[in-house]
C-alpha cells in the first residue's frame, strides 16, 4: 500500500474514531471536571478503533490570556496540577473527589495526546473567576506531543496515572484494565 492510500485510511479511521468519542460523550453529563470519565471513554473507543492507547494523568497548563497581554505578573494559564501533597488535594479527596490533576489519553506508538475535554476548560477556569481573553481551546485536542499548541503544557506523572487508573478500575472495571494471567494448564 502507498503512502498516501495508507494516510487516507489512517485519517478515515481517525474521523470514525472521533464521532464515536463523541456520540458516547454525549451520554455523558456536558461539564467540566469530568477529565477521569472522558478519559475512559476516550481510551475505551480509541482500543476500538485499534490504536494502542492508555490513560495518562498528571499536570495541565492552556493559556488564559493571549501572549501580548502577559505583563509578567498575572498568572497567564488555567492550570490543574498534580500535587498531591498539598493540603487543597487531600480535603478534595476526602470530600470524594479527585485531587487537583487531569487525565486525558495516549496514543502510545504516535506519542499523541488525545483530550475530549479542553472544550470546557473556559467555563472552568470562570468557575475559578479567572477572565480568558486567549483564543478558546478547541472541542478536543489530538496531537502529536511534539506539535501542542502554543503555550500548552501536558505533564504526565508516574503516580497521578497510576492513582488514576486504580480509580478508573475500582469505577467501571474496563478490560483494558484488568491484568490477564495466562493459563498454563
Amino acid at each position: 500500500m502507498d503512502k498516501v492510500t495508507r494516510n487516507k485510511l489512517l485519517q478515515r479511521n481517525r474521523e470514525r474514531a472521533i464521532a464515536d468519542i463523541e456520540r458516547g460523550i454525549g451520554q455523558i453529563e456536558n461539564r467540566h471536571g469530568l477529565c477521569l470519565y472522558l478519559a475512559n471513554h476516550t481510551v475505551e473507543t480509541l482500543l476500538r478503533h485499534g490504536y494502542q492507547a492508555v490513560i495518562q494523568a498528571g499536570s495541565l497548563q492552556w493559556p488564559r490570556i493571549r501572549p501580548e497581554g502577559d505583563d509578567g505578573k498575572i498568572n497567564t494559564h488555567f492550570a490543574y496540577m498534580w500535587t498531591p501533597q498539598e493540603p487543597a488535594s487531600d480535603l478534595s479527596v476526602a470530600m470524594g473527589n479527585l485531587p487537583e490533576m487531569h487525565v486525558w489519553a495516549g496514543i502510545v506508538d504516535s506519542q499523541e495526546i488525545v483530550d475530549f475535554s479542553t472544550k470546557h476548560l473556559k467555563e472552568a477556569a470562570s468557575a475559578c473567576g479567572m477572565t480568558w481573553t486567549a483564543k478558546d481551546p478547541p472541542r478536543y485536542l489530538w496531537c502529536s506531543t511534539k506539535s501542542l499548541p502554543h503555550w500548552v503544557v501536558y505533564r504526565p506523572d508516574r503516580d497521578a496515572t497510576i492513582y488514576a487508573c486504580r480509580l478508573i478500575k475500582r469505577l467501571f472495571n474496563p478490560p483494558y484494565l484488568q491484568l490477564k494471567v495466562p493459563n498454563r494448564f
